[in-house]
């Protein structure tokens, strides 16, 4: 592609997130491109593709305004008869020249600051939901918070697992929307199921004893020694990763579930 460059401008997008500052570069291009004289033909390089569907799109959203700028330039510039526009997907990581070079020449902006920078409504969005995840994590630190008896999960690297509410939450994923066996997980992570030691505590009038025969049962039991269940690893363990417990809770289907028919007993859930 050949072609010389007939106008260069950076804006200062403000307080917006990454798909924001894309929507306001389309907007900025559009909107000159539309203006200047024998125009029929325009092919905009993005690698935010979904900016550019966003940019024709009238509807409520983020950067709304800059979508109408769009749409009312387009409009007009359609009305002359004979005009295409095109989009075109350009990953970054492919380097091509024009697109890096449009690229470095918007990162050459300083940065910038002040109480009245324009906010976009998902960058407010995203503060918000940074500032509440952050909250419940502290909070999760707190073991009254968490319960006595919560069963503490780690992460690949060994790290304790952090709630989210992201990508299906931190503990249920794994689950893959299969409604019994997360009920049954829940249960064996807040350690409140049919089983005799919450029975214990909460003077349930229940069977203490466990089908194998030991006069407590309790979720430790369950994990590690108890003969009527398939054990991690053929030894018997405490479940430490999720999928761990996962894979514990398919195997054995009776794990925290409902030992006899009819309702469970009033107080546990």
């Amino acid at each position: 592609m050949q072609g010389d460059v007939v106008h260069g401008a950076r804006y200062i997008a403000g307080r917006v997130t990454a798909p924001d500052a894309e929507l306001y570069a389309i907007c900025a291009a559009i909107v000159k491109a539309c203006s200047l004289p024998d125009v029929n033909n325009i092919t905009l390089f993005t690698d935010l593709i979904a900016s550019a569907r966003r940019a024709v799109n009238p509807s409520v959203h983020s950067g709304q305004g800059h979508s109408l700028a769009v749409c009312r330039a387009l409009e007009q510039w359609f009305a002359n008869g004979g005009c295409s526009v095109t989009f075109v997907m350009v990953h970054s990581r492919f380097v091509w020249r024009l697109h890096h070079e449009a690229h470095e020449f918007v990162r050459g902006l300083p940065p910038v600051g002040g109480r009245r920078m324009a906010t976009s409504l998902d960058s407010l969005r995203k503060k918000a939901t940074a500032t509440c995840l952050d909250s419940w994590s502290t909070i999760f630190q707190n073991e009254k918070y968490q319960g006595h008896n919560f069963l503490l999960l780690q992460n690949l690297d060994g790290g304790i697992v952090q709630p989210t509410y992201a990508k299906g939450g931190s503990w249920l994923d794994e689950v893959g929307g299969r409604l019994l066996v997360a009920t049954r997980m829940c249960r064996s992570i807040l350690g409140h199921a049919p089983i005799g030691s919450y029975f214990q505590r909460f003077n349930i009038d229940e069977s203490h004893q466990c089908k194998c025969g030991v006069p407590l049962q309790t979720r430790d039991h369950i994990f590690v020694v108890c003969i009527k269940h398939k054990l991690l690893h053929g030894n018997g363990r405490v479940s430490k990763y999720i999928r761990e417990l996962w894979y514990f809770l398919d195997t054995n289907p009776k794990a925290f579930a409902q030992q006899t028919p009819g309702p469970l007993p009033k107080g546990v859930g």
